[in-house]
């Protein structure tokens, strides 16, 4: 099982606005060009949050367009520039309309796949919204013996940037406990940090981050910076008792941050 991640593309409604000199939209089809010429096949593509900046209806329909190739397979979760109801209507109509998150599973050669829902409005950082770790237990229990990959927007734990470490996960522990008790939760694929990280979580799992599809961060300093650097997305190979994965990049940089 082939499967595709794409995080934090933060588009706008209006089609030239630029996020610190990236023009968003621009980036994303780009990266969604380079993956349809490239011949690759995913059997489920993932976004891991920000799909849009300004969260407006004009933004996700933008996204919803760029992202046709793989609408058949597509499954999302928020990230903090996220509007639940729009993203719900727009890219994940298939999921019912209820007081709980936007989450999804997927399952295929041994493995289940399981987003989670970290949006908290009005906040940067993230938190389980309510009855998520009730559903994450109940996919864990009913896994039957397979592997479990968790995708959601904000990392678990410290990446070792120091103001990104400040707006990860807030109250992390639940779900930590849950990955110690469950040998089985092996895998956690975050977006929000704009770069490419591999952290253990021990004792059995390892969280990986993914560079965004637009603007990218420099993790040094005590404030966000940004780095010359192409925009890029993460393939997982899932194999029944094992995983393959990494990040590929655009071959060139055709857009060039703002330095402040």
């Amino acid at each position: 099982m082939r499967v595709l991640q794409l995080t934090d593309s933060h588009v706008f409604g209006e089609p030239e606005t630029r996020l610190k000199g990236i023009p968003t939209r621009e980036s994303l089809q780009e990266v969604v060009h380079h993956l349809c010429r490239s011949g690759q096949h995913f059997d489920h593509v993932v976004v891991t949050g920000d799909h849009t900046h300004d969260e407006s209806l004009a933004a996700y329909e933008a996204v919803r367009e760029l992202l046709a190739p793989w609408l058949d397979r597509l499954h999302v979760v928020p990230g903090n520039h996220e509007d639940r109801v729009l993203l719900r209507q727009v890219l994940a109509p298939h999921l019912a309309d209820t007081e709980h998150g936007v989450h999804f599973a997927f399952e295929g050669d041994g493995w289940r796949c399981v987003g989670l829902d970290s949006h908290s409005p009005g906040e940067v950082p993230g938190r389980l919204c309510a009855g998520e770790m009730e559903w994450l237990q109940q996919q864990v229990r009913t896994a039957e013996g397979g592997n479990i990959a968790l995708f959601l927007h904000h990392p678990i734990v410290p990446v070792g940037s120091i103001w990104m470490d400040r707006i990860r996960l807030q109250d992390a522990e639940p779900l930590l406990n849950v990955l110690r008790e469950n040998p089985a939760v092996r895998v956690v694929c975050c977006g929000h940090v704009h770069r490419e990280f591999t952290l253990p979580i021990p004792p059995h799992a390892q969280m990986f981050t993914t560079p965004s599809t637009g603007l990218q961060f420099h993790p040094a300093g005590d404030r966000a910076t940004f780095e010359v650097a192409p925009p890029g997305y993460r393939v997982f190979e899932f194999c029944p008792g094992e995983y393959r994965t990494w990040v590929e990049r655009l071959p060139q940089v055709s857009f060039v941050p703002e330095s402040e």
